[in-house]
């Protein structure tokens, strides 16, 4: 049990260093942007990036998810290469797909989605052709991942996000092009980085691409395409709402918490890379329901308190970086945004008996009913209150996701995640972060006291929920004396 819990989080921690640095560059760009482009064109590329995304997902059918599992499940090496071959060559012809019709839409397109549609007649199809090369460099870089090939990974993803950023500079500053130079930049590099990665696996690729694989890789892939798209729906959908219900100065600042709130992925996303192939790899454990069990409730606890953290210090964070005041009161959002985040990949743990169970039809059903409820929780609550709507949206939906999944997920796969305590938890943790932005907010002095209160606070609720508890500890212990044998030997 301990060495597969070491073997996650040592998959996470690699993959966290390189998602650390892309990270990291995000937020040099962030003061670039922020004083290149003015509220209303950074919420114009915020927009568009977001869409982009949308179609990427269309373009992937869920077959990242589903060469997870068929990387382990594969008889021999020669089957593992038809599945990489296919899992790269099916979102290749759909993003050409997309990309020819973005031809031809793009620009009436732009009449719709902007306030001034003359500065982007071709913006919507660089997106797309942006999408083509991405989804190369994600699948193949995916390959290295599941390989445990974590040296190509980083490389790999690092220098693309670098290469990229670099080169959108060189366009928006040096160039003067605006928003268009963000896409040239990325354009530029990714073709680069997508012509590397395929000549660097040109020896697991296929001659030909077999039915099977083909057919293996979308039944289990689709049925999950409309949960990834309903997340990401989600997301897009808020920035034009903000952007035509509110106002698109609002949209562009709430794009830049969305940005900060990012760095959650630091956790998240690493986690998420590493967890996909890990849960599918011990799933025949006699004890994986309770690694499963340690490790949502583990996760829940360490993202919280990163968002905890986090929040300390985002005011001040955002007026440094941003550097222009129209884009300061970002800060009061990014944690709800965050912890949206947290949750969406709770699903990922909770649900993890449907996962293993190809029962994801089941999450897509989640996430299909979560789409309208954040929709129209938005067409209310924006009116009234504004981007502050979207940021509680975003926890109220993403909770319920969580709630539904795990319900479903305990029918096929019974865990105990001690529901009842993390709810508890939650409950006392939502409680405390709203007290902490009410009192950012209004301006109080002597924050700190306020901060150093709520983080012992939410320690000593670790345990008075029940979350964790003597048991917890006595099974942590009993671990150790196993890591000093292995150290050992």
């Amino acid at each position: 049990m301990l060495t597969k819990i070491k073997q996650l989080f040592s998959d996470s921690t690699a993959f966290a260093l390189a998602l650390m640095g892309n990270k990291i560059v995000a937020f040099l760009l962030v003061p670039v942007y922020t004083r290149a482009l003015d509220p209303t064109r950074f919420g114009d590329w915020d927009m568009t990036n977001t869409i982009a995304m949308v179609l990427t997902y269309f373009c992937m059918l869920g077959l990242d998810t589903a060469l997870a599992f068929y990387f382990f499940d594969a008889k021999d090496e020669k089957d593992r290469n038809g599945y990489f071959t296919a899992s790269v060559f099916v979102p290749v012809m759909i993003s050409l797909v997309f990309l020819a019709v973005a031809a031809v839409v793009s620009k009436p397109t732009a009449n719709l989605l902007y306030v001034e549609p003359g500065e982007y007649p071709n913006l919507l199809f660089l997106a797309v052709l942006v999408i083509v090369f991405n989804v190369i460099i994600q699948q193949t870089l995916a390959y290295a991942r599941f390989a445990r090939q974590v040296k190509t990974f980083m490389i790999g993803s690092m220098g693309y996000v670098i290469g990229s950023s670099l080169s959108s500079v060189y366009f928006v500053v040096v160039q003067e092009a605006g928003v268009v130079g963000i896409f040239y930049g990325q354009i530029f590099a990714q073709s680069i980085a997508a012509a590397i990665l395929l000549w660097h696996y040109r020896d697991k690729f296929t001659l030909a691409v077999e039915q099977r694989h083909v057919r293996n890789l979308l039944s289990y892939g689709i049925p999950l395409l409309p949960a990834l798209l309903a997340f990401w729906v989600m997301n897009a959908m808020s920035r034009p709402m903000i952007y035509h219900m509110v106002s698109p100065e609002e949209a562009g600042v709430f794009g830049l918490a969305v940005r900060f709130a990012s760095v959650i992925a630091l956790l998240t996303a690493a986690f998420q890379l590493a967890w996909r192939p890990f849960s599918v790899s011990i799933k025949d454990r006699e004890d994986a329901q309770r690694i499963y069990s340690l490790l949502g409730r583990s996760f829940l606890v360490i993202g919280t308190f990163f968002i905890l953290f986090l929040t300390f210090f985002i005011e001040p964070i955002i007026k440094i970086v941003a550097g222009n005041k129209d884009f300061f009161d970002a800060y009061p959002y990014v944690w709800m945004l965050a912890l949206g985040t947290v949750l969406n990949t709770m699903h990922l743990i909770v649900g993890v008996g449907l996962l293993i169970n190809k029962e994801t039809k089941a999450i897509s059903k989640t996430f299909m009913a979560a789409a309208p409820l954040y929709f129209v929780g938005n067409l209310l609550l924006l009116p009234l209150i504004g981007a502050w709507g979207t940021g509680i949206m975003t926890v109220v939906t993403y909770l319920f996701a969580f709630l539904s999944i795990y319900r479903k997920g305990q029918k096929i796969y019974p865990v105990d995640f001690r529901m009842k305590s993390m709810l508890a938890y939650l409950v006392l943790y939502l409680a405390v972060m709203a007290g902490i932005t009410w009192f950012q907010v209004n301006g109080w002095g002597s924050l700190w006291l306020i901060y150093v209160g709520a983080t012992l606070f939410m320690m000593l609720a670790i345990f008075l929920t029940g979350l964790f508890n003597k048991e917890s500890i006595t099974m942590i212990r009993r671990l150790l004396p196993l890591r000093k044998n292995n150290k050992s030997l």
